[in-house]
C-alpha cells in the first residue's frame, strides 16, 4: 500500500456537487461580508482619529482667539504711556481719594452728542478727577467711521494719544469737539486737528504731526474700539463703578440734560457715600 495519502475523491452525484457548491458561495459571501465590515470599522476608527484631532486643534483654535481677545486684539502697533487705565482709557489727572469710584467716559469725536456732553460737563469731570472725588478714564471710540465712512474718529482719535503722550489729553479733546463740523460725517481736515493740538498746548507739535502721519497709535486706537464693552451701545456713556463693585451705566437722557453736572456730582457722591 502507498505512503502517499490518497486524494479524497469528489462525489460525482449531482445534487452534492450543487449543495457543495452552494456551500462555498455562502462562505464566500460571509468571508466578503466580513471584510466589507473591518472595512468601515477601520474607516471608522480612522475617522474617530481625524475628528479628535479636529476638535483639538479647534479648542486651540479657540483658547488662542480667547488670549488674543483678552490681551486687546489683533491690531498691531504701541500703547500710548499715558493709556493706563482700562480697556485702554486715559485717566484724567488726579488721585482717587479712598472710597472714590471710577467714571469711564465713552466718546466719539464724531459724535455730536460726545460733543455737546464736553462742552457742558468736560470741566465738572476734570474736577472730580483733579480733587480725588472719582477716577475718570475717558476712552476714545473710532466706530462712526464705520457708520459715516471716512478715517476722522480714527485719526482725532490717534491725536489725542499722541496728544496724551505730551499731557494734553482733556485740552485737545476740548479742542477737537469745538471744532467738530456742523454736519455729521463731514469729518476732520488735518488742518483741523493739528490747530487742536497747537491750541491745547500741545508743545512739540512736529512729534505731534509725525505720530499722527506715520500712523502710530492706528493699532492702538482699534485696539480700544475692540474693547468696547456689549453694553456701551451708544455715545456719549458713563459708566461709574463703586470700588470693589460693577460698573453701573449712569442715564443717557441725564447725560444730556442742562444739570448734567449737578447729575454728575451727586452719582460720585452717592457712591462715595455708599463705600464708607
Amino acid at each position: 500500500m502507498s505512503a502517499q495519502k490518497r486524494a479524497r475523491p469528489r462525489s460525482g452525484n449531482p445534487a452534492t456537487q450543487a449543495r457543495e457548491a452552494e456551500a462555498r458561495r455562502a462562505r464566500e459571501e460571509r468571508a466578503a461580508a466580513q471584510r466589507v465590515r473591518e472595512a468601515a470599522a477601520a474607516r471608522r476608527r480612522r475617522v474617530g482619529v481625524v475628528t479628535g484631532v479636529v476638535v483639538a486643534v479647534l479648542a486651540v483654535v479657540a483658547v488662542v482667539a480667547v488670549l488674543v481677545a483678552r490681551s486687546g486684539g489683533t491690531a498691531d502697533g504701541p500703547t500710548p504711556t499715558a493709556a493706563t487705565g482700562p480697556a485702554g482709557g486715559f485717566p484724567l489727572p488726579g488721585t482717587p481719594d479712598p472710597g472714590a469710584p471710577r467714571l469711564d467716559v465713552w466718546l466719539d469725536y464724531q459724535c455730536p452728542f460726545c460733543a455737546r456732553f464736553d462742552a457742558a460737563a468736560g470741566e465738572e469731570l476734570s474736577r472730580l478727577a483733579a480733587d480725588g472725588d472719582a477716577e475718570v478714564v475717558v476712552h476714545t471710540l473710532s466706530f462712526l467711521d464705520d457708520h459715516l465712512g471716512g478715517d476722522s474718529s480714527s485719526r482725532a482719535a490717534q491725536g489725542a494719544a499722541a496728544a496724551a503722550e505730551q499731557g494734553r489729553f482733556a485740552e485737545y479733546t476740548r479742542e477737537v469737539f469745538e471744532r467738530q463740523p456742523e454736519e455729521e460725517g463731514a469729518g476732520y481736515a488735518g488742518a483741523d486737528l493739528e490747530a487742536a493740538a497747537r491750541d491745547a498746548g500741545v508743545e512739540d507739535l512736529g512729534r505731534w504731526r509725525e505720530a499722527v502721519r506715520a500712523g502710530t497709535y492706528a493699532g492702538f486706537v482699534e485696539r480700544v474700539q475692540e474693547a468696547m464693552p456689549a453694553d456701551v451701545t451708544s455715545t456719549p456713556t458713563v459708566q461709574l463703578t463703586p470700588p470693589g463693585g460693577q460698573p453701573r451705566t449712569l442715564d443717557p437722557e441725564e447725560l444730556r440734560s442742562g444739570s448734567v453736572t449737578t447729575f454728575l456730582r451727586e452719582q460720585v457722591s452717592a457712591a462715595k457715600e455708599a463705600a464708607r
